[in-house]
């Protein structure tokens, strides 16, 4: 079982009613190459304005995989698309959704916050990228 987590920025802050044809999108397109994981959208403040990330954890089979993340890759909703992390598992880890969604608001959860704070230089560490903490992160949903 092959595993992949991205992450992004989009390109503006998004409403409840912009995410529910992105999720009902990313659950059609997932369903026939059989992929499964959590889509997670995150917003809260930056250096000056409100920002969103995106970040997305797939498994299955690595060329349906590596075929939904290029996909993705075309998708005009966000930009700056990091490949964080790809590996294989023993077995699936979401294996009760298609594709999860989870909407984090960061003002709404101040312990987060310290967790995923928008911040480049920690997304980027070394640290960051050796670690299973966006993993974690992500199954704690």
């Amino acid at each position: 079982m092959h595993y992949l987590i991205y992450y992004s920025k989009a390109v503006k802050p998004m409403r409840k009613e912009e995410l529910a044809p992105l999720l009902e999108h990313s659950t059609t397109a997932n369903k026939k190459p059989c992929i499964t994981g959590l889509l997670a959208y995150i917003e809260g403040k930056g250096q000056e304005q409100t920002e969103a990330r995106f970040m997305h954890v797939l498994e299955g089979e690595k060329s349906d995989v590596q075929y939904v993340f290029n996909n993705m890759l075309h998708d005009p909703r966000h930009y700056d698309i990091v490949l964080h992390k790809q590996g294989q598992l023993s077995e699936r880890r979401f294996n009760n959704w298609s594709i999860a969604f989870e909407q984090i608001i960061l003002s709404e959860n101040p312990d987060l916050s310290l967790f995923f704070n928008l911040n480049e230089t920690i997304l980027q560490s070394d640290a960051f990228k050796h670690s299973d903490a966006a993993m974690d992160f992500l199954m704690a949903f």
